[in-house]
Formats: C-alpha cells, structure tokens, sequence
C-alpha cells in the first residue's frame, strides 16, 4: 500500500504491507522538490513506478540505514535513474551491502518490512539543495548511530525520520539509546522550525512545542526512574510503576519493542 497525501508543498507517501485488508505497521516517506527522504520498505517495491508516475525523484536522501527506509533504493535507481542515495557515512556501508546487518533481522522485521537490497550510496554534506530549497543535515544520533534530520531553515520545515516519534513515546527499540535520543532532542531546539516531519507519519504543527514536551516527559520519566532504581527496584518493577504493562507491540515482536528498554536505556543499565 502506498497512499499519497499533500502538505502543502511536501507529499507525505505512506507506505505498508497489507494483509487481510490491512495496513500493517506504515512509515511514511516525504517528497519535496524533487527531493525524496527515505524510500519505505520492499514490501511496496512493486507499487513505487506508478506512485510516483507524476513525482520525479532527483535525489534520495535516507535518514539512515533502517529496512523500511532504504528498501526501495534500489528500485529508484535501476528502473527510474536515480543517482546513488545520500546518508550519513556511517550509514553509506550498511546501504551499500545490507547483509552487514540483516542478518540480525528479527522475524517480525522480515514480515513487516522484508530485507533491503543492496544499493548505491554516498556520504552526504553539510546541506542538499534542491531547485527551490536548501536543507541543512544535522546528525542525530539514539535510533541508530547513522541517524540524520533535514531542516529547511527559510520554511520552517524538520523533517525528523524516526528521532521523535511521540510526544509521549514509552516503547523503544532494543537498540535505541534514549540519553542520545534526548541529546538530540535538545540539539534540534537550537534551530528555529515550525513543522516537523516524523516516518512515524504524524505531521506536527507546533514542532518546537512537541519537542520540548518529549524531553521534560523523558527527563522527568528519568527522574523518577533514578528514584525508584534506588530504592532497590529493578527495571521491571520500575516499568510497571511508572508506565504500566507492555503493550502488544512487546509480544508482535518478540520483546524488541518494550516499555522496559525505555526504563533501562534511560538508567542506563
């Protein structure tokens, strides 16, 4: 499923695997001015000539490494010219040769979004220019350690791949680092910006404001987690205090998405 939807100048393309019916589990990838940021998972591989019949793609920007945002590269760049894809250089080898990782794919991943193919990439700069706009690439480490967001200074625009998420996230991966996450949370608020851009799809409007919420919610989650850790609690007692029972995404998908990383990863242990 690829379902397109206009913001203004940005088209948000959100992409899923379907079963019964269904979407399971949509990213969202953004186009803008030519300008494509992250190409969604394989699953829709055979979807994406015809999405973006009247959206030419001239660059690939992929915020990182992750399955369900390189696995149609390749698709862009065989069969409708796209140069080689733009990343952090960290993220440059993994998306060159992806098996350099997938096989730590989870069987929920492979469902989900499916394995990425190989596919041309290059260390990107300090900006991208586009005909009409100039994105600064600002290095945003915690999901993963290739993480990049784009900000377009002069329209306020962030997109913020999967840094944000949530105001009120309480599930993190199992290898997110949440103190980083915060880290570049705080670094974002340095930049003047008005909408920000999440692969979670949602489109926030008082972006500033929507961060600034996320790091006091995780701050003060800290806080009280510090407090109760101690006290002797272990993570799991913590987990159940202050945010409860996991949700079913810990059971879909084997415990990597856990309420309890996020208590761990904020205590760092």
């Amino acid at each position: 499923m690829i379902d397109c939807r206009r913001h203004h100048e940005v088209t948000q393309f959100v992409m899923g695997r379907v079963v019964d019916g269904r979407p399971v589990y949509t990213m969202a990838c953004y186009y803008v001015d030519g300008l494509l940021i992250d190409t969604g998972p394989v699953h829709v591989a055979g979807e994406i000539p015809a999405a973006f019949a009247e959206f030419p793609v001239h660059t690939i920007v992929n915020t990182h490494h992750h399955e369900d945002h390189i696995g149609n590269n390749a698709v862009f760049q065989e069969k409708l010219g796209v140069g080689p894809a733009l990343a952090h250089e960290k993220a440059v080898p993994r998306i060159v040769d992806p098996r350099i990782w997938t096989g730590r794919l989870q069987p929920y991943q492979h469902f989900v979004w499916g394995a990425p193919p190989p596919s041309a990439a290059r260390p990107i700069g300090e900006e991208v220019r586009t005909e009409s706009y100039t994105f600064r690439v600002l290095h945003t480490p915690g999901h993963s350690d290739d993480h990049i967001c784009l900000l377009e200074p002069e329209r306020g625009w962030l997109f913020a791949g999967d840094l944000f998420i949530s105001e009120r996230a309480e599930v993190l991966r199992s290898d997110e680092d949440a103190l980083l996450i915060l880290d570049s949370l705080r670094r974002l608020l340095e930049y003047d910006f008005e909408v920000l851009f999440c692969a979670s799809g949602l489109v926030a409007r008082n972006a500033r404001g929507a961060v600034a919420a996320k790091i006091a919610y995780w701050e003060d989650l800290k806080e009280r987690a510090q407090a109760l850790y101690r006290t002797g609690l272990d993570p799991e007692e913590i987990r159940e205090r202050l945010l409860g029972p996991e949700t079913a995404l810990y059971g879909l998908t084997g415990g990597d998405f856990a309420k309890v990383h996020l208590v761990r990863s904020l205590l760092r242990i």
